[in-house]
C-alpha cells in the first residue's frame, strides 16, 4: 500500500506517496428509537448503517511543496462531487466518497505529511467493474478487472426459462435488469416478487427496469415506460438468485447489471 487513485489519478504521478489509510471495518451505527410518555426506556425500532469515514495520510515527496499541495487541493475540491477511490493493494474495489472536514498539514516545521479526511455517504465498498458484459479490444484487456464472460447475460429463447445470478458481494445489490429483443407480455419472476410487462417489442428496442431505490425506472428505447409495468422492482441479497422468464415468443439477451457491494 503506498498508491492511491483519485478519480483516476495516481498521486504518485503528482509525487504524493500515500502513507497511512484509515477505514473502518464497518460505518458507525445509529439507532432508531422513540421516547414514549409514561413509558421506563425507548421503543427501538432497529438500528441503521451512518457514513463510513476515512481518513488518508499522504506525505509530499517534491521539490515544489506549494505547487504540490494545490494540485492536491484541486484533486480533492468538494466542487467535483463524489471521488472514486481506488487503492493500489485493493484494485478490484471502489469507495465513492467527498473531501470532508478540514485538510490538516504544518508547514512551519517542515512536515510534509498531510492528513485528507473523506465521507462516504453510500457506507459500501462497490467492485470496480459492474456485470455488465465486455469483450478484449477497445483498450480492455485481461486481469483489468473486466468480465470477459458475464454470468449475468443469457438468452432467452423459451418462456419459463430460468436463469441464475451469483451476486458474490457481502450486501444487497440493485441491478439495471436490460432486455434486448423481442418479447409479447413479459413475466420475470424471483419466486417472490413478479414483474410484468404488458405487449410487444421488437427484435431491435431495448428495455430498461432500473431497480435502484432512488430511481425505480422503466423505460423503452429510452423513453419512459414504467405505465406498461406493474412497478414491481428486484434486489438481490448476497447467493443465488433464480428467475423465471415468462413470455409469449421470447427472443431476447437478459442483462441483470450492478456492482457487488461489500462490508469492508
Amino acid at each position: 500500500m503506498n498508491d492511491v487513485s483519485v478519480n483516476g489519478v495516481w498521486l504518485s504521478t503528482l509525487d504524493i506517496l500515500l502513507v497511512s489509510r484509515e477505514i473502518p471495518a464497518l460505518p458507525d451505527t445509529e439507532e432508531n428509537t422513540v421516547k414514549i410518555a409514561g413509558r421506563d426506556g425507548v421503543k427501538n425500532f432497529g438500528s441503521t448503517y451512518a457514513a463510513r469515514t476515512i481518513g488518508l495520510g499522504l506525505f509530499i515527496m517534491g521539490d515544489d511543496y506549494d505547487g504540490t499541495v494545490a494540485k492536491l487541493a484541486a484533486l480533492f475540491n468538494i466542487r467535483r462531487g463524489p471521488l472514486v477511490i481506488i487503492f493500489d493493494d485493493r484494485p478490484d474495489k471502489r469507495y465513492i466518497a467527498e473531501y470532508r472536514g478540514s485538510m490538516s498539514f504544518d508547514t512551519s516545521t517542515g512536515n510534509r505529511l498531510i492528513s485528507v479526511p473523506l465521507k462516504m455517504d453510500d457506507p459500501w465498498v462497490e467492485s470496480v467493474q459492474n456485470t455488465e458484459q465486455h469483450e478484449y479490444g477497445a483498450g480492455l484487456s485481461f486481469g483489468e478487472g473486466y468480465f470477459y464472460i458475464s454470468d449475468s447475460s443469457f438468452p432467452i429463447i423459451a418462456s419459463g426459462q430460468t436463469v441464475t445470478v451469483d451476486n458474490i458481494g457481502s450486501e444487497t445489490a440493485y441491478p439495471l435488469i436490460r432486455i434486448t429483443g423481442s418479447f409479447t407480455d413479459l413475466s420475470i419472476s424471483d419466486s417472490t416478487h413478479s414483474f410484468t410487462f404488458s405487449g410487444s417489442i421488437g427484435a431491435n428496442d431495448v428495455l430498461e427496469i432500473d431497480c435502484d431505490p432512488d430511481k425505480c425506472t422503466v423505460r423503452l428505447n429510452g423513453a419512459n415506460a414504467y405505465s406498461r409495468s406493474n412497478g414491481v422492482f428486484f434486489e438481490l441479497p448476497p447467493g443465488a438468485t433464480t428467475f423465471t422468464i415468462n413470455a409469449t415468443s421470447p427472443s431476447f439477451t437478459l442483462e441483470i447489471i450492478y456492482r457487488y457491494k461489500y462490508l469492508f
